[in-house]
């Protein structure tokens, strides 16, 4: 594991991409550091009067053993010359989390234009192409990839998408339920390709993406994405030949993932459909999105990212209240805030630092 030595807040703020991705503005970046080791960050929501104690609680609780937090509020509007905006909530989520045990050594603001010091509201604001100057202070830590975030909006390919959604027959649904571990597979093999749909391969991403949305609205089909995702093919296949028995080892088994229980998965694999499903969600036809937007949520859940998971439940449920498995991914977030592997000390070594609160 390589040392990274930060002296400067210039120097964490150009760290920060490594440790988080893109956090997603508005939001509020926690790094926990024990004896000057840092921990596992995590992503919350910015704090109001009224949160600020409940924010300072959920840092505790989840930077446990602890000693000292600095604070990343990450803002979506331009910081300018104007005072720099939440420093009251700001610093009562300090003074709780000092009556906590934890100190903060730094509360910083971050903005799509500069960063500032809420230690020194006065001063001048650093404009963000001077941290693109500073010497890389991890020079051999990869830059993290790409973790979307909620889908929203209409995504591409979303029109071809909707064309053969228009179109699908019967016989077409059939036969894709007579093997749905291949039609999901088809989807997300050719989800990069709806960009470009129709491309070299026709519409055929396209096709691909509508069947899946249109077998995931069952929700044995859309248990299945989201535990292939998490477990594989194999897994899947397990449970898909026991559909019948609930109580049969591999329903358990599948059932207790979805709870965030037992061994890390595959990151690379989770992170790779997490992206490719998000895209297919966002070419999704708004009033179709929903289940997509569960398989998503778990996905973000599985990877630590609870309040992207908690997002997209409360999104999924707008769209269509009778959905049941949206509350309960909203549930599961807000009792287990991340699955048993992210929370593990034995799975920070595999699981990517992704956690949200």
């Amino acid at each position: 594991m390589e040392t990274v030595r930060i002296r400067t807040p210039q120097a964490l703020l150009r760290l920060l991409p490594r440790l988080v991705g893109d956090p997603g503005a508005p939001s509020l970046v926690a790094l926990p550091f024990d004896d000057g080791r840092s921990g596992m960050p995590m992503v919350l929501d910015l704090p109001d009067e009224a949160s600020a104690a409940g924010v300072a609680r959920a840092i505790r609780e989840g930077a446990l053993g602890a000693d000292a937090v600095v604070l990343v509020a990450c803002l979506a509007g331009a910081l300018g010359t104007d005072p720099l905006p939440l420093r009251t909530p700001l610093l009562r989520v300090v003074e709780q989390l000092e009556g906590l045990g934890v100190g903060t050594l730094e509360l910083l603001a971050l903005g799509p234009d500069a960063w500032g010091d809420y230690a020194h509201p006065a001063a001048a604001r650093g404009p963000l192409a001077e941290l693109d100057l500073l010497d890389d202070p991890a020079p051999h830590v990869a830059e993290r990839a790409g973790i979307p975030a909620v889908p929203e909006g209409e995504g591409d390919g979303g029109e071809a998408v909707a064309r053969w959604l228009g179109t699908l027959g019967p016989g077409d649904l059939a036969a894709a339920a007579s093997d749905p571990l291949a039609a999901l597979e088809l989807a997300v093999a050719l989800a990069p390709q709806l960009a470009q749909s129709p491309g070299a391969v026709g519409d055929a991403p396209a096709r691909a993406a509508a069947l899946a949305i249109a077998l995931v609205a069952r929700p044995a089909v859309r248990d299945l994405a989201i535990q292939v995702a998490v477990d594989g093919v194999d897994a899947a296949a397990d449970t898909l030949a026991a559909l019948d028995d609930a109580h049969s080892p591999a329903s358990d088994a599948a059932a207790s993932r979805f709870l965030g229980i037992g061994p890390p998965p595959d990151v690379p694999r989770l992170h790779e459909r997490l992206r490719r499903w998000s895209a297919i969600a966002v070419a999704a036809p708004l009033e179709a999105r929903a289940p997509l937007l569960v398989i998503v949520g778990f996905l973000h859940f599985f990877l630590g990212r609870g309040r992207t998971a908690g997002r997209c439940a409360e999104l999924a449920s707008a769209i269509d209240p009778a959905l049941t498995m949206a509350p309960l991914l909203r549930e599961v977030v807000d009792a287990k805030r991340a699955p048993d592997w992210v929370l593990d000390e034995r799975g920070r070594a595999q699981v990517p630092r992704d956690r949200e609160r």
